[in-house]
Order: structure tokens, then sequence, then C-alpha cells
């Protein structure tokens, strides 16, 4: 009876077609190993007291050749399984991850991720930051310095996150978060975000990305964080292309009911001069008044102007030398120099990167 089971047509078709299935998902899972690396030297253009410098994180060390940002990774990729296991190192993490453990300031993303549905996957981990244009990845950016919005909101997250490809226009995505750039949780809340990219055309991208959550210990009173990142980005034509960012947040005082708020903006544009030369120059501004995520100590707390111009260098498509140079201007006297406190502060950066 088996063996007459075994010869059927019918049997025989659902094993050839189990095989191929079997096939096809082998065939379509693949694991890669990669890195990156990001070197630089970066000098002040005013007399610097200090090797490390104020109010931004990338460059950070003065008058000094160092690393910003090196990574290995392992990824792996499948029609239904995901994952990416990355250890980093470099001044960036020095900086941004100065609160994290140790051992936990070297992992740069350890996330593995399902397909559900259709198109609908569910990660896991520590991952990058969905708030933000810009990202730690200096080579994907257009210039080589972060603005001061993406210096103030998340680098990277760990949590919970579920991805839903609406159509090719549209993508909705959903996360809960131990908080506001922290892989070790800081007291028993969990945060939540949001992110939603709408895509009207192959020239065109538009963002909304949220947050919300109280990042005070648990000791102390609650104070809800509410806020929102807008950026909208333009290929204008071949060579030019155009990107608005717009950042606003609120907080809870710490007594009363009231909310203080906090809000930056940037404009970017990049010029294509060929294949391997491009321009990209930046205005910005940030006001943190109240001294939510900047408090300087200073009456006006952190209040600042600041531009940017870089020039690219990319003899190969994995490499891109750059040069920039970034002038600040705060409202209060912020900076230190060996005089005393500027209200300015500028560098210039010369960086070569490599990702393979």
């Amino acid at each position: 009876m088996l063996c007459h089971i075994r010869k059927s047509p019918a049997f025989v078709l659902l094993f050839k077609t189990a095989f191929a299935l079997q096939a096809v998902a082998q065939d379509s899972a693949r694991t890669t190993v990669g890195g990156f690396v990001d070197a630089y030297f970066a000098y002040s253009l005013q007399s610097h007291p200090y090797q490390m410098r104020s109010y931004t994180t990338q460059p950070l060390r003065h008058d000094e050749f160092n690393l910003n940002l090196g990574f290995v990774e392992v990824k792996h990729q499948s029609d239904f399984v995901r994952g990416r296991f990355a250890l980093q190192t470099g001044t960036y993490v020095e900086s941004n991850l100065a609160a994290e453990p140790d051992l936990l300031k070297l992992i740069l993303e350890a996330s593995v991720g399902t397909r559900i549905g259709q198109n609908v996957w569910i990660d896991l981990g520590i991952f990058p930051s969905h708030i933000g244009f810009e990202g730690i990845v200096s080579k994907d950016n257009w210039t080589y310095s972060r603005s001061l919005v993406a210096d103030y909101s998340p680098y990277y997250e760990a949590g919970l996150s579920a991805t839903w490809t609406i159509s090719g226009k549209v993508s909705l995505r959903g996360l809960v978060l131990n908080g506001w750039q922290n892989i070790n949780e800081t007291n028993k809340d969990k945060a939540l975000g949001t992110q939603l990219q709408y895509k009207p055309s192959e020239d065109v991208l538009l963002n909304w990305s949220s947050f919300v959550g109280n990042e005070q210990p648990d000791s102390a009173a609650s104070q809800p964080r509410i806020f929102n990142d807008l950026y909208a980005v333009w290929t204008l034509s071949p060579t030019w292309s155009l990107a608005i960012v717009l950042d606003f947040g609120f907080q809870k005082e710490a007594s009363g009911s009231s909310y203080d708020p906090w809000h930056g903006s940037s404009v970017m544009v990049k010029h294509l001069l060929d294949d391997q030369w491009a321009i990209a120059g930046r205005v910005e501004y940030f006001s943190d008044e109240h001294g939510i995520l900047i408090p300087t100590g200073t009456p006006d707390n952190f209040q600042t102007i600041s531009t940017s111009l870089n020039i690219d260098y990319a003899p190969a498509a994995n490499v891109v030398w750059r040069i920039e140079g970034r002038l600040f201007d705060s409202r209060d006297p912020i900076y230190p120099s060996i005089t005393g406190v500027e209200k300015t502060d500028g560098f210039i950066a010369v960086s070569a990167a490599l990702s393979i």
C-alpha cells in the first residue's frame, strides 16, 4: 500500500513541489560579511583647550588623527528571516554610548527579524534609530559631520519593531523601545515610536517619525517626552538634490503640568559634479532654550546656528574622501577656548571612508 502511494502521480507531484520550494528557499537565503572604516583629522578654527570638542559628536577629537567609526558585520537575509550582528569602535562610540556598559558599547546592531504575512517584518534587538535623515555611516550622508538635529536625536535603539510595506509608495513602522537612545533600561517605563514614509514618485521621499516616552529615573517624577521628526528629500535633477528636516519636541516640566519645547531645522543641498566629485552644503538652527537635551548653564542654554560645506571625492563606489568646513554661532558663549568661553566655534575635517 505504502509503495503504491509513493508511486502515485499525486505523491510524486507533491514531493517534487516540496523539493522545488525547499531549493528556492535555500537559493534565496544569503549570509554576508562586511565592514566599514571612517578615519579623520579635525582641527578647530579657534584655540581649543581640550582634545574633545563640545556640543557635537562627529568628528569628536581636536587636532588628532583618529577613527570616527569602524565596524565589522555579519548579515543574513532570506525570504522569511533576516538578522545582523555588528561590532563597533571609534570616537563616535566614545561619545554616543558613554552611558552604556562597556560590553554593550561594542554593539552596533544585534537584531533578528521574521516576516509574517505578505509584507510585514517583526524585528527584535538593538538596531539603528527609526528617527532622522542622517545615520552613523558617514559615507551614506550628504555631509561628513552630522547636523545638530541628528546629533540630538537617537542614533540607535533597543526594542521590538514591526514594519509594514503597505505598497511601493507607503510603509509604516511601529516600535516598543527601552527609551531615548539607550540599550540598558533606565526606568520601568517603555517608550513608543512610529515611522511613516511616503514616496509619491521616484524623485520625492517624505518621512514622519515620532517618539513618546518618559526618560526620568524611577526615583523622579515622570516627565513624558513627545518628539516628532519630519523630513523631505527631492531629487531635483540628475545632479541636484535637496533635503529639508524639521524636528520638534516637548517634555513635561518636573513640577506642574506645562511642557517645555525644543526644535531644530536643517536644509541641505547636494550637487554631483561628475561620477567622482560632489559638493554639499547645510544651513541649520537648533533651539533648546530650556536645556532639555543640551543644558549649558547659560541664560539661553543652547540656541545655535550652524553652516557647513564639504567637497567629496569618490575614486571608487565604496570609497569617499571628504573635506568639510563647519561654523557654529550661538546666542550665549558656550564654546571653550584658551582665553575663555566664546559664542562661535568651527572646524575643518578631512576624512576617508571605506565600506566592504
